[in-house]
């Protein structure tokens, strides 16, 4: 914690710095050092980035005031008596006049007043740090919805935070949980990295499921190569077929995996015969892959276009390429379907997990605050 001071004359004021971890711990050090006639002028958060600079022990730099009849000689030497550091000049503001608080700046957050209650309270504050942090308009519309939100933007901002989690939480929880069937197809678009979900997907059934996959390259009139696919499914054991006709019946224990070419979001027809072909061989569950650092309009029609494909499940690949994974949430709330899988990194010894809703909070706050608040939520 670092107090600085700004010596003045018997009829001006003097501002002091304080950098500090909390508001509470401003509020109480203001309170006990200067007395309750000390203003706050203005508040600086800094440290880390996004939503982490808001709720894992950022620092505040506090500008508070004492007015001239309330100073003394000894304010100062009371700060370094107690091995709060050095203190120096604190420059004013060139728009400060007499009791007026200092406007923030862009960036910052608003002014910090001497009630815990008046850090948090503005609807527009939370409104904005949120957009600021990722969320969309239409996201933040949702949440403002909510009928706990007159509660949240009453909040301290941490708590506020925490409630939003645990509404996106309940609704990732509302959304359809359908269960793989024992024959599954990804689809995607070029670049989507299905192939690549596909042999992560395998790995984790021969070794940890121990299971044994079965996979059908399908081709549609589109060429579709099998070389890397065809090479990795002979190291880990599992067979490959072109033909639906050859294929041995499938089971909970020898499931079906089907990869297609990759479809074009310009070209309906391809996915209409895409659909034809699954529809013949029974392919029950349908896996939509999308790349997570695509831009999201582009996200946005490969999910409106696969429904012609009669979509079940969504996979997210290129996880670890997104700094925040917020503008991923409308998408998985909305779009109606099964949340399957995240995967990073872009070959197949990168990470696969089944946890999306603990992917994508980890990816919406700082691990160590979801570790603490919602670990057993989530897991409830």
């Amino acid at each position: 914690m670092t107090i600085q001071s700004e010596k003045g004359t018997s009829t001006q004021s003097k501002r002091f710095r304080l950098v500090v971890r909390s508001a509470e711990e401003a509020v109480r050090l203001i309170k006990e050092k200067l007395g309750d006639d000390a203003k706050v002028v203005s508040v600086r958060q800094f440290g880390g980035e996004g939503l982490k600079r808001f709720i894992s022990s950022p620092k505040l730099e506090v500008i508070a005031e004492m007015p001239p009849e309330n100073q003394s000689d000894s304010d100062e030497n009371t700060f370094e008596n107690e091995g709060m550091v050095e203190s120096k000049p604190v420059e004013k503001s060139p728009e400060y006049a007499g009791n007026q608080k200092e406007e923030p700046k862009e960036d910052e957050p608003p002014g910090l007043g001497t009630k815990r209650s008046e850090v948090l309270t503005s609807d527009d504050e939370i409104y904005s740090l949120l957009a600021r942090s990722g969320f969309d308009d239409h996201l933040l519309s949702q949440i403002k919805s909510w009928s706990n939100w007159s509660d949240i933007k009453k909040s301290p901002l941490a708590d506020a935070l925490k409630k939003i989690t645990v509404g996106l939480s309940d609704r990732f929880k509302s959304n359809p949980q359908l269960s793989l069937s024992n024959r599954v197809a990804l689809i995607g678009t070029p670049g989507s990295g299905k192939t690549t979900t596909l042999c992560k997907v395998l790995a984790n059934e021969v070794f940890i499921n121990k299971r044994v996959p079965m996979v059908l390259k399908i081709e549609n009139g589109v060429p579709n190569p099998d070389d890397s696919l065809r090479i990795f499914c002979e190291v880990i054991g599992v067979t490959l077929f072109r033909e639906f006709s050859m294929l041995p019946p499938t089971s909970e224990q020898n499931p079906l995996y089907v990869d297609l070419p990759g479809l074009s979001l310009g070209k309906v027809d391809d996915w209409s015969q895409t659909k034809e072909s699954l529809d013949e061989c029974s392919i029950d569950t349908r896996v939509l892959v999308i790349n997570g650092a695509y831009d999201v309009r582009v996200l946005n029609r490969s999910i409106q276009a696969s429904k012609h494909l009669g979509i079940t499940h969504l996979a997210i690949t290129h996880f670890d390429e997104l700094s925040n994974a917020t503008k991923l949430w409308p998408i998985i709330l909305n779009s109606g379907l099964t949340p399957f899988c995240v995967c990073n990194g872009q070959n197949v010894t990168g990470d696969f997990s089944k946890g999306v809703l603990n992917q994508m909070i980890s990816k919406t706050f700082p691990e160590e605050v979801y570790s603490k608040g919602f670990s057993s939520y989530s897991q409830s």
